[in-house]
């Protein structure tokens, strides 16, 4: 990404919170690097060296500020959408969690070879992968330094290093300090659980996403209370062991955070928490990226378990979003096990796609008497069977056309469905449900008014789509926003919205 010295400059100034995350100030006679927003005092203009990453940053030398914390910033994620390779490369080294040998096995599970894979890293980043990779390594090991009392080999662990000794080795030699120095200077966090701060971009809706969630919140799995607090129970399986317990996450709109709350029970797979937390809340969009005429602050809702989501989103074919989370409850109530947490509302841990197969022979019998008829029935063990063999996979580093197309190769789940979970639980920016009945009520009367009395007869179904797909080309590769801003039905500013807006 180009940076404009001048500009950058300004957003330093002004402490503008839609840059964080976007770009970070290195400073030279400290040698210290910040996000746009620190609070320390404005350095001059001259001083200043403006990189795109942090690991940019520190590849030229540069420490991170202790008291901004670069490694809170929310993500950059605007490039994905041109690079889909390199949207795979960075996926990949994400659930290698940057261990030891992530760059050879990440080459190989993507068919590529490691000179490839450092060539595309290259030409985005400008960076050696590796580089990158230490990077996340000792911006992480510094998130658990100084928001959890993980003992200091578990951190190394955590982190990606491969020892304890290479872990104080490249963190002294990086930050001239060691991880007990860190850890000592730290707030000391609660011992049951785990307090992290995650920031977002504003403008920011949560009215809209507190209401999108608690409409749609499994009953025992999940809620969002009056105080607008959402919490869950969570499983996640890390090497063959299921790891059990909870989270609450408190949105603070004046400050542009969040606070996540993690039992300790969960220290083992932490930072795959965190980042479904981000994907949630979508705490990486840059909402200066999205055409103009969406909804103010719209995210896009992801889904914290993509099998999940994909259930919900079978139980809720052709009837109300309300019925079809009473059934989800019931669901997992059947399926699932009890959970033993801390708050009353939440009882129930959602079943694995192994353990919605337990039942064997009677699985079709037990999902009937639950009230969910037959073909449906079917529908929802053939995905669970897909999703335990391995065969659908529900995560970031995936084909989208091979997905969609792997789940409409399950009898039961059509085009809707198939985006709808795509959208959700892949957090895909680019789908637009245009034959949902909430989307085309918001979009008739504005294709009416745009087209006048030379409209075709949009009742018809051929010419409405014709419409609809033309309307919505305006606003590629961003359309999963255009669909959540028709069914919040803030749709007053899209006729605004033309072709030379959109570049």
């Amino acid at each position: 990404m180009t940076l404009n010295h001048d500009a950058c400059y300004q957003a330093v100034k002004a402490k503008d919170a839609r840059f964080d995350g976007i770009f970070y100030t290195a400073v030279k006679t400290t040698g210290i690097y910040c996000r746009p927003i620190c609070k320390a005092p404005l350095p001059k203009s001259e001083n200043c060296t403006f990189f795109s990453s942090p690991a940019e940053a520190e590849t030229h030398g540069y420490r991170p500020c202790l008291r901004c914390r670069p490694e809170m910033a929310p993500e950059y994620s605007d490039f994905r959408q041109s690079e889909t390779l390199f949207r795979l490369i960075l996926s990949c080294f994400d659930e290698q969690r940057y261990t030891p040998g992530s760059v050879g096995r990440c080459a190989d599970a993507l068919g590529i070879s490691s000179r490839h894979l450092h060539r595309v890293f290259k030409d985005n980043t400008g960076l050696s992968p590796n580089a990158y990779i230490m990077t996340k390594r000792l911006l992480n090991a510094k998130t658990l330094l100084t928001d959890t009392t993980i003992p200091l080999d578990a951190v190394s662990e955590l982190s990606g290093f491969g020892s304890t000794s290479r872990f104080f080795s490249a963190f002294k030699k990086q930050y001239h300090l060691s991880p007990n120095t860190l850890r000592s200077s730290a707030d000391q966090p609660r011992p049951s659980f785990f307090d992290f701060t995650l920031y977002y971009r504003p403008p920011y809706d949560w009215p809209f996403m507190l209401q999108f969630l608690k409409y749609r919140a499994i009953p025992g799995v999940e809620a969002v209370t009056e105080a607008g607090t959402y919490r869950r129970s969570v499983r996640l399986e890390k090497k063959g062991v299921m790891h059990y317990g909870w989270i609450e996450v408190s949105p603070f709109p004046s400050s542009n955070k969040i606070k996540v709350s993690v039992s300790r029970s969960l220290q083992n797979v932490i930072f795959d928490v965190l980042k479904r937390v981000k994907g949630v809340f979508d705490l990486t969009a840059d909402p200066s990226a999205l055409p103009p005429g969406l909804s103010p602050g719209i995210r896009l809702p992801g889904a914290f378990d993509g099998f999940e989501m994909a259930v919900r989103a079978v139980l809720g074919q052709q009837i109300t979003v309300k019925a079809a989370t009473t059934l989800a409850g019931r669901f997992a109530g059947t399926f699932g096990h009890p959970a033993e947490i801390p708050f009353d509302d939440i009882t129930q841990y959602f079943p694995t796609p192994s353990e919605c197969l337990r039942f064997g022979s009677d699985s079709q019998e037990q999902l009937g008497s639950l009230g969910i008829i037959r073909t449906r029935s079917q529908t929802l063990l053939t995905l669970s069977e897909k999703t335990a063999s391995g065969e659908l996979l529900f995560r970031d580093a995936v084909n989208i056309a091979d997905f969609k197309a792997k789940l409409k190769s399950i009898k039961g789940i059509g085009e809707w469905t198939a985006d709808y979970i795509t959208m959700r639980a892949l957090r895909f920016p680019d789908v637009f449900l245009i034959e949902d009945i909430g989307v085309k009520n918001a979009l008739m009367p504005l294709l009416i008014s745009t087209k006048g009395d030379a409209s075709p007869d949009l009742t018809s179904k051929k010419h409405y789509k014709a419409a609809a797909a033309s309307f919505s080309e305006r606003f590629r590769p961003w359309r999963s926003y255009l669909t959540l801003s028709l069914w919040k039905g803030d749709c007053n500013d899209l006729l605004s919205t033309d072709s030379t807006q959109m570049g």
